[in-house]
């Protein structure tokens, strides 16, 4: 459909595997139950995650991907923002999901082709402390003066607040601090053409498509 980019979320298991889910639980989008956290890749691949709530039998096939696998399929293709989530970031530095996600991004040879981004500034603080090169942003959902701050702290690249959160007056902060301003979640035209004012470098979207559209019209 033409987007810039592919965003999804990291999470990492009990056996230090990082994959690619949402939630801090499987019970959504899958036939079971548990953390994550709690659990083997072994038993993370034994799920299905289909989100049988939603599609029924549809997608019974799917299983949880990896980073690696995620980063594999996207290589060459587009690039991604990757989210570390708060639920898998520990005191353990050395061991973090920062530190094994960074492993993996340059293994795939993508550290110039993905951005890391969080709502958690310590989690970007170790980004930036160990692949400098690779480009962050700083998610946030309240806090704004705090949140552009923490951004400059980290070297972000993006500030990106939930869309309810944007004003003219974060708009000129954010652009006074360096930085540029993106939102989320965007999937209405009409929502689209109102938050033009802010002067958004980007946006994620459930409807590329869609929004591709708006933006060429």
């Amino acid at each position: 459909m033409g987007a810039a980019l592919v965003e999804f979320d990291v999470q990492l298991t009990r056996d230090g595997h990082v994959v690619v889910i949402h939630d801090p639980t499987v019970d959504r989008t899958t036939n079971g139950r548990g953390r994550v956290g709690d659990m083997s890749l072994q038993e993370l691949r034994a799920l299905s995650a289909g989100y049988p709530d939603r599609f029924g039998s549809s997608y019974v096939g799917e299983r949880i991907p990896t980073l690696a696998e995620a980063l594999s399929f996207l290589r060459g293709r587009v690039r991604a923002m990757v989210e570390i989530k708060l639920d898998s970031v520990t005191d353990d530095a050395a061991g973090a999901i920062e530190a094994r996600t960074i492993e993996e991004v340059r293994r795939q040879g993508m550290s110039e082709d993905l951005a890391l981004i969080s709502f958690d500034t310590r989690a970007l603080e170790r980004c930036r402390d160990m692949a400098p090169e690779v480009v962050r942003g700083h998610l946030f959902d309240r806090g704004l003066e705090e949140a552009v701050a923490a951004a400059v702290e980290v070297g972000a690249l993006v500030v990106m607040p939930e869309k309810r959160l944007l004003s003219e007056e974060l708009r000129d902060h954010t652009k006074a601090a360096g930085l540029k301003l993106a939102t989320w979640v965007v999937d209405d035209p009409l929502e689209l053409a109102a938050l033009e004012r802010f002067d958004l470098y980007g946006l994620a979207t459930n409807r590329p498509g869609i929004m591709i559209e708006a933006l060429s019209d």
